[in-house]
């Protein structure tokens, strides 16, 4: 008993230095962990994890092994859904595919909607070309969860190889009502349109230049990204429903009001807005503070 209560408390410790990101600590406490408990589970794992983290891609290998080695012989005795993630995020580092795909399997037995299975079958298919399975692994994510972003994402990668372009463009489109500055799915959407019509530059790669001037506070730079991401074709309305935000962060309420006008001609449901009125009646108040104090006419 007290040898178990001492890993448990060496365990809780070394966690909470990781959480810390104070790696090279919480690498000793686990590596004194295995001196007492050379099986335990947590230990080899994070161990593994460590590794990784610090660049040892060497050790990072050994610990993997040797968790795949300690789940498999766990597994012998017994199948649950704690040995079969663990092993799972050993034969991801090892990039064993095959042997991952079909633990995968046996975890998807046991729980049909673990969400990180799902994810990684739905990986494994993608990258095998795989892509109409694929997308039923990722409906059963977004059948319980219609607005999970990385399925989303994942779905519009899947059907862009199947060049379903219409299919894949709605789900970049939903990211973007969730999220509107999503750099990923800005990206994804681009991609997809350089595919769809055979081009080479899209107003969402000028998009892109926009949100990352954005976020470096560089919003002078990003307003004239958007407006030639907006000159080059007015029709996305993701882009001026973005540009809106960010002349609101740029004190520019009446500039701000007439882009999301036009983001709401192209999709009454542009931003995740849905109640107008009221939205509208806190810009018309903020653009009124704003003429008070002088900054607008």
């Amino acid at each position: 008993m007290f040898k178990k209560d001492s890993i448990e408390i060496m365990l809780k410790k070394a966690n909470k230095r990781l959480e810390e990101k104070n790696y090279i600590e919480a690498k000793n406490i686990y590596l004194k962990c295995l001196a007492i408990e050379p099986d335990n589970l947590n230990a080899l794992n994070n161990l593994a994890q460590l590794y990784g983290l610090l660049g040892d891609d060497i050790k990072a290998k050994g610990y993997n092994e040797l968790l795949l080695e300690e789940c498999n012989k766990q597994l012998q005795h017994q199948k649950n859904r704690t040995l079969l993630m663990l092993k799972t995020n050993a034969l991801i580092s090892l990039k064993r595919n095959e042997e991952l795909n079909e633990t995968l399997d046996e975890l998807l037995k046991i729980e049909p909607k673990n969400i990180i299975g799902l994810f990684q079958k739905a990986h494994y298919l993608e990258i095998t070309n795989q892509n109409e399975k694929a997308i039923e692994y990722l409906d059963r994510i977004l059948d319980d969860d219609p607005y999970n972003i990385a399925g989303l994402l994942s779905k519009g990668r899947n059907l862009v190889r199947l060049d379903e372009f219409e299919k894949a463009e709605d789900c970049y489109n939903l990211v973007l009502k969730i999220e509107t500055k999503n750099i990923t799915a800005i990206g994804l959407k681009s991609e997809m349109l350089k595919k769809k019509h055979d081009t080479t530059i899209t107003p969402h790669d000028l998009m892109q230049k926009a949100i990352y001037c954005w976020e470096m506070k560089d919003f002078e730079t990003s307003a004239e990204f958007f407006k030639k991401a907006i000159n080059l074709n007015p029709n996305y309305d993701e882009i001026w429903f973005a540009q809106g935000e960010l002349f609101i962060r740029m004190g520019k309420i009446t500039n701000a009001i007439n882009s999301f006008e036009e983001a709401f001609k192209l999709n009454p449901n542009s931003g995740g807005i849905v109640k107008h009125e009221e939205f509208f009646k806190l810009l018309n108040r903020m653009k009124w503070i704003n003429t008070v104090l002088g900054y607008e006419k």
